[in-house]
């Protein structure tokens, strides 16, 4: 029964592994280890390991008390060991490796050795650092929803008459807010855009009443900030015309327009085709999300026939930055 050589066996070894002896020159390498590190074996046996792969000197400090540890007789571990590799086009690359060493006596007993199997994770720890910024973002935007809900809850206690109205008007603001974050969601957290807030928040009215409702404005992005209050404000709007404003009479009508100016987002809600309009004797709660929006200018009166109200934001602070605010002007 025929036997392969063990020079052979290591040789063939998946694991990339090498041999370097007690002054940290190369013994040996196997395939795995050359095409690893975009080596051939004549660059690496001989060498010493830090001539083939300088790095910076605390790097190469860490490395060599591991490997002389080694070469004392202990097994060593180290995970994510970052180091300097210099690719076939001369560029370095930064590759992050998990390494353990153990020590290899020669059968004289005269001399050690130490051999090191090592693994490339650089793309495991990349991975690794996306999921933790995904986590902490994901755990900064559950935070902020958190405190706008309690916030929301507040407000609606302090302007609601009982529980009944406390629950019903509670409940469809907190509808608004699934609503806007299920399509940031789908946005990938990137905003939203103007028109299509305001289509979501009119769709339960844009069936009977489409032809009474008009939107003007160029297309533009907000940022995901300017696209939560947006969501809820118009929430609070829409509401409030169905209970006193344009929806309630079959003359009412909406004109909503929007449009870039002298570095500021103007958006006007004008309401129309209403009679005998009065201003309520209290301030609702859609007009109390003014005060929590910050660096937002509103004016709005109680014409006539339907409200009218302008609020202006700026830009920076509204659109997105990779809106193409030239085009969308």
């Amino acid at each position: 029964m025929s036997t392969l050589p063990l020079d052979t066996i290591f040789d063939q070894m998946p694991q990339a592994s090498m041999v370097l002896d007690e002054n940290l020159n190369f013994l040996a390498a196997n395939q795995a280890y050359c095409r690893a590190v975009q080596r051939q074996k004549d660059q690496l046996i001989g060498r010493n390991i830090f001539d083939v792969f300088p790095d910076t000197p605390e790097r190469v400090a860490i490395v060599r008390a591991v490997f002389q540890r080694a070469l004392d007789g202990e097994v060593t571990h180290v995970e994510t060991q970052p180091y300097k590799l210099l690719a076939a086009d001369g560029t370095y690359e930064d590759r992050i490796w998990d390494i353990e060493q153990f020590p290899l006596a020669s059968k004289d007993g005269d001399s050690t050795y130490m051999i090191q199997y090592c693994e490339d994770v650089t793309e495991r720890e990349a991975l690794r650092v996306q999921r933790d910024l995904v986590t902490a973002e994901l755990n900064h935007r559950v935070r902020n929803t958190l405190a706008v809900v309690q916030s929301v809850a507040e407000q609606t206690g302090l302007t609601s008459a009982d529980i009944e109205s406390f629950l019903t008007s509670f409940s469809g603001r907190l509808a608004a807010i699934s609503r806007n974050f299920a399509a940031l969601t789908q946005a990938h957290w990137h905003g939203l855009k103007y028109e299509h807030i305001l289509q979501t928040e009119l769709e339960p009215y844009m069936g009977p009443h489409l032809d009474r409702i008009s939107l003007h404005g160029p297309p533009l992005t907000l940022t995901v900030r300017a696209s939560k209050f947006t969501s809820m404000l118009l929430h609070e709007l829409i509401t409030n015309a169905s209970k006193y404003g344009f929806l309630t009479a079959a003359t009412g009508r909406l004109n909503c327009r929007w449009w870039l100016e002298d570095d500021l987002l103007y958006s006007e809600w004008h309401e129309t085709g209403l009679e005998n309009i009065t201003p309520p004797e209290t301030v609702g709660f859609g007009f109390q999300l003014f005060d929590m929006m910050e660096n937002i200018n509103v004016n709005y009166e109680f014409l006539p026939t339907g409200l009218k109200l302008c609020f202006t934001v700026p830009i920076k602070l509204s659109v997105a930055a990779d809106e193409d605010e030239t085009e969308a002007a």
